[in-house]
């Protein structure tokens, strides 16, 4: 995960639990959450959406994570798994990001 995206989940309020997972950039830092923290996270959302699909696709060459309601779908990419999720969880906490910049 690149510092952009890790600045992005600050940003939107991904909570950090282990201030050891620091990413430096220029004097600024932002949290690194596991694949683990992320995964719980986008299935602990406030309106119970949750991952139902973490897979590669080898033809685009990336990973998908899928989630969603009877009415929605949210999806995130990314080269690994973790960018992927993390794309994910931004992405069902759009609304809430949206409002904070």
């Amino acid at each position: 995960m690149n510092y952009e995206l890790a600045k992005k989940l600050k940003d939107a309020g991904f909570p950090v639990k282990y201030p050891d997972n620091l990413f430096v950039e220029g004097g600024k830092t932002a949290y690194i959450p596991t694949l683990s923290e992320l995964i719980e996270a986008c299935v602990t959302n406030k309106e119970e959406r949750c991952i139902y699909r973490l897979d590669y696709d080898w033809f685009e060459r990336q990973w998908e994570a899928s989630a969603g309601a009877p009415d929605e779908h949210f999806a995130g990419f990314g080269k690994t798994p973790e960018e992927a999720v993390a794309k994910l969880w931004l992405e069902l906490n759009k609304k809430i990001y949206e409002n904070k910049s």
